[in-house]
């Protein structure tokens, strides 16, 4: 089985602000940080706490991106949301290779790991229930990572506006998909305000039953482009 470990990644952001200045055929397209606000929308309920459901969570998002090598480079995103005692966090590590077709556009396709980490906080439902128990405390959940891939563009459609559709595919035992467009405004040379929108679907397979799960996540954020 695979393993990603996020805190092993996640170094990458820091690395790319001083390791980018060593390659002088940067593509500005793919070396950037960025980061903001998420919020997940499920097309069900899910139980978030004792007796609880929402069918939303709120968080964080996290992409970097390192053209290091001509058209090669190597992309990390994570997002974090929670609810209540739920949190739910994906993890991307990949590398890519890009083709600019001009100025203004070029398609890609990335090869990584991805990574599903779902917990639930026993602390807060102890709490909750008004149940002392010491060997409860801690969390419960499940992880589970996979191969993935993904095929996308980025398209100038302004001087000061670039969009990136893409798809990506997951290998879990389950398949899961992901649609992703991403918008980049830019309002400096090298900061842009990020709103981006993504659907997920994955399968889950409980007790022999499988389960489509539907996710539209919403971001908004800030770019830094090297």
């Amino acid at each position: 089985m695979l393993v990603l470990n996020v805190k092993k990644y996640t170094p990458l952001l820091a690395v790319i602000l001083t390791a980018t200045s060593f390659n002088t055929t940067a593509n500005s397209d793919y070396d950037f940080i960025s980061g903001g606000f998420q919020l997940s929308s499920f097309d069900e309920y899910i139980p978030t706490a004792l007796g609880k459901s929402y069918d939303y969570t709120t968080g964080y998002y996290l992409r970097g991106s390192w053209n290091f090598y001509n058209n090669f480079f190597a992309e990390v995103r994570h997002d974090s949301t929670s609810k209540d005692s739920l949190s739910i966090t994906q993890t991307t590590a990949g590398l890519g290779y890009f083709h600019p077709f001009t100025d203004n556009f070029s398609l890609y396709g990335l090869v990584g790991v991805d990574e599903i980490d779902v917990q639930f906080d026993i602390n807060k439902f102890v709490h909750q229930a008004d149940i002392s128990i010491s060997s409860m405390n801690g969390y419960v959940g499940a992880k589970d990572n996979a191969l993935t891939v993904e095929l996308g563009a980025k398209f100038n459609v302004l001087d000061a506006w670039q969009i990136e559709p893409a798809i990506r595919m997951a290998d879990y035992d389950e398949k899961m998909y992901e649609l992703r467009l991403a918008n980049t405004i830019r309002i400096t040379k090298n900061i842009g305000l990020e709103a981006n929108f993504t659907h997920r679907a994955l399968g889950a397979n409980t007790f022999g039953q499988v389960q489509n799960i539907r996710e539209m996540n919403y971001q908004v954020g800030m770019r830094y482009t090297f």
